[in-house]
């Protein structure tokens, strides 16, 4: 009976196959990333971001680098914008303190950066009646190798971490490094060059990812989608939820999202490249697929790599 309900009201418009898509929005490298301008559009970015998630109830989780916060005569201003997220309901994560590289920095180094990154956050979330229980690897480097990835994960357990995986990626910090120097340069036709630029290949990574989640997994699966706290998410993220809207995806929580059975899945990947969870579960070709991902726009990627 239920399926043939289901029938009855696609057939007549009411509800779409497609509307069973999911994605939890994660925000990385609060409280900016980027280039900075000021401390006031710092905080005009996060607000944005913020009544974005109101507007489209998203229930985002934003990864805070606690360095971010210690910049002199500006601490508290900063500290009141992690404050404005858990006053909006959202949700913080550990995203250490520095962001460093797991491929680059000792072990013993990165796990006090990771205490580190909880000093602030940690309070900050009891507060407001929150756990905080959400880690970000920064360039989602999980391990040079297999001892070291063991190590940190066991590490990171004991601490009452659950990692957030990511399984889309849409790069968005190479369009926001143009997009902030188009503004700052007055340049807006470049800005919103850069910016549609951004909302469309963003949506081609979607389409790839859930070809890709179909050839690994068997099916698609609820999605993470890593973006930053930064001015072209602050500019263009209302829009790309609209367009997520209208390709049938809801926004869950983080939470909601890791219970799909798809993230129970062995990471096989040991190396020093961030990549996504999706490549990590396919054993045989973890790697391959970075090399058939869609390409980002030209006239972006050559402004970025010659800035």
């Amino acid at each position: 009976m239920k399926q043939a309900f289901a029938i009855l009201l696609t057939t007549f418009g009411f509800l779409s196959l497609e509307a069973q898509k999911q994605v939890a929005i994660t925000y990385d490298d609060l409280v900016l990333n980027g280039p900075f301008i000021s401390l006031e559009h710092t905080i005009a970015v996060n607000q944005q971001i913020i009544a974005d998630c109101e507007m489209f109830g998203v229930p985002a989780v934003g990864f805070v680098n606690e360095k971010k916060l210690y910049v002199a005569n500006e601490e508290d201003a900063r500290i009141n914008i992690l404050k404005s997220w858990l006053d909006a309901g959202l949700e913080l994560g550990n995203h250490t303190f520095s962001h460093p590289s797991l491929s680059k920095t000792p072990l013993a180094d990165y796990q006090k950066d990771v205490l580190k990154g909880e000093e602030i956050t940690r309070p900050l979330m009891k507060a407001h009646g929150q756990i905080l229980k959400y880690f970000r690897h920064p360039y989602l480097h999980t391990g040079p190798d297999s001892v070291t990835k063991a190590s940190l994960e066991s590490f990171i357990t004991s601490l009452g971490y659950e990692v957030a995986p990511v399984t889309v990626d849409g790069s968005d910090y190479i369009f926001n490094t143009v997009y902030v120097d188009a503004l700052k340069s007055g340049d807006t036709a470049l800005m919103q060059r850069t910016g549609a630029a951004y909302v469309a290949h963003t949506l081609r990574m979607f389409d790839f990812m859930e070809h890709v989640a179909k050839e690994v997994i068997g099916r698609n699966i609820a999605h993470i989608y890593l973006c930053h706290a930064n001015a072209i998410n602050a500019d263009y993220m209302g829009l790309l939820y609209q367009e997520l809207k209208q390709r049938g995806y809801e926004f869950t929580s983080l939470k909601e999202v890791l219970q799909d059975a798809a993230y129970q899945s062995e990471d096989h990947y040991i190396g020093k490249w961030g990549i996504s969870w999706l490549y990590r579960w396919d054993k045989e070709k973890s790697t391959e697929w970075l090399k058939i991902e869609p390409e980002i726009d030209q006239e972006i990627l050559s402004l970025y790599n010659n800035r």
